[in-house]
């Protein structure tokens, strides 16, 4: 834990680039030790660290994690980012992506789309790339043109994403279409002559036989 929290003051000292170059960290060394210990704890027992919320808009739920969500920085999401890439542990990494997807700074998104580029860590990126702005999901500043052509990238992946919190297994593709049929806009795509529902994007993919159609659909969209 003290090695930990060791790490974490030099990350929040000045870590990586941009503005948080040389920027003195703001961030009290009580406030560092909560923080890690939230990180410990989904450490623990990942598996149990994300629940389901309570609405189907609000499928994945992180329950151990309220500071690493709502204390702003680039500095905290760099903390994050620097376990999941350094994690072996799949359920930790998709954990802890949960948690980082929830946060409003700008570092979030090119965190996520590092993230996509990762086969076992692709669903729940392009997932979480479609949900910023809509609660409990912060907003933050993004450049949505990159995010849906990086999206549209991922489309026609049919590999298997086995979710270790619903235990359930889905297309990957299915979620890279939801998030970006969410980014494009909901009410440009239809099928059997009714826009899509509200809430794709939202919820977990389950489109059945209107995939092929959607599918279709996105790949036309510029």
């Amino acid at each position: 834990m003290r090695h930990a929290v060791l790490v974490l003051a030099v990350l929040w000292a000045g870590c990586g680039s941009d503005a948080a170059v040389n920027r003195p960290s703001a961030i009290r060394p009580e406030l560092r030790d909560a923080l890690e210990a939230e990180i410990a704890a989904i450490r623990a027992d990942p598996a149990s660290s994300v629940g389901f919320g309570e609405k189907a808009y609000t499928p994945y739920e992180p329950n151990v994690a309220r500071r690493l969500i709502t204390v702003p920085g680039e500095d905290i999401t760099a903390r994050l980012q620097e376990e999941i890439e350094g994690s072996g542990d799949r359920v930790y990494r998709l954990a802890l992506l949960h948690v980082l997807g929830r946060r409003g700074d700008e570092r979030v998104d090119r965190a996520l789309l590092g993230a996509l580029e990762d086969p076992s860590l692709r669903a729940t990126a392009a997932y979480l790339l479609g949900r910023a702005g809509f609660k409990p999901y912060a907003a933050r500043p993004r450049d949505e043109a990159a995010l849906r052509a990086a999206l549209r990238r991922h489309l026609d992946d049919d590999g298997t994403f086995d979710d270790p919190f619903y235990r359930q297994s889905f297309r990957v593709g299915d979620f890279a279409l939801g998030a970006y049929i969410r980014l494009t806009g909901p009410k440009r795509f239809t099928f059997a002559d009714r826009t899509v529902g509200d809430d794709v994007g939202y919820e977990l993919p389950r489109f059945g036989d209107q995939r092929e159609d959607l599918l279709a659909q996105a790949q036309r969209t510029g």
